[in-house]
């Protein structure tokens, strides 16, 4: 009987241990940071990220003419948590465009956010970043989807593209890869492996950006 309940105990130690390891994972470490995370430009511009409660809390971003901040939860709706190594912020003259990953779930988020207090700020929650392993992006380039297109633009010369998937596919952006397998977008080529049925959909398109 001691025999008995020892391998049992010890069956149910290792379930549980199995267990943990799997509802822990996540996209990036979600380690508790207090200190901001910044940004910095060649021509006076910068960003940073205020954290509260290992969350992100405000955004602040400047030029050598103007200064603005805004609430972080108010332009996204949820929770999420920021690495430093998964976030990036490309600086134009007109704007800032903060680029970063939710650490729990992977998700892709684009923020446009114009210097000038009369332009409106733009949130993209369907970015499809490049910190993502699958999904391959030439640096000057970022891409989000609506579930029925691929959309890249240029934030060194504002030049856009386009490429359809051919029918809307219903995309869990916290779970992308179970719609979206992998993508390569170039200046000149976008390439997408979508998933349907347990199928693979590949689909290209060549572009000039």
């Amino acid at each position: 009987m001691k025999n008995f309940l020892l391998i049992a105990t010890t069956a149910v130690f290792f379930v549980s241990c199995s267990n943990s390891s799997n509802t822990g994972k996540t996209f990036c470490d979600t380690t508790c940071v207090q200190d901001s995370i910044r940004f910095r430009g060649d021509a006076g511009q910068a960003l940073a990220i205020s954290i509260n409660n290992c969350k992100p809390d405000a955004i602040v971003w400047e030029n050598r003419s103007a200064k603005r901040i805004i609430d972080f939860g108010e332009y996204l709706n949820k929770d999420v948590k920021i690495n430093s190594s998964y976030a990036n912020c490309f600086f134009q003259d007109s704007s800032a465009w903060l680029s970063f990953n939710d650490c729990i779930n992977g998700r892709g988020y684009l923020l446009k956010l114009p210097y000038s207090k009369t332009a409106p700020i733009r949130t993209i929650r369907s970015a499809l970043n490049s910190f993502d392993k699958k999904f391959s992006i030439d640096p000057d380039l970022r891409a989000y989807t609506d579930g029925g297109n691929i959309f890249v633009f240029n934030v060194k010369s504002n030049a856009e593209a386009q490429m359809t998937f051919k029918e809307a596919y219903q995309i869990d952006y916290e779970d992308i890869h179970r719609t979206i397998d992998s993508i390569n977008v170039t200046k000149n080529r976008i390439y997408v492996k979508l998933l349907k049925d347990g199928q693979e959909v590949p689909i290209e398109k060549n572009i000039n950006l």
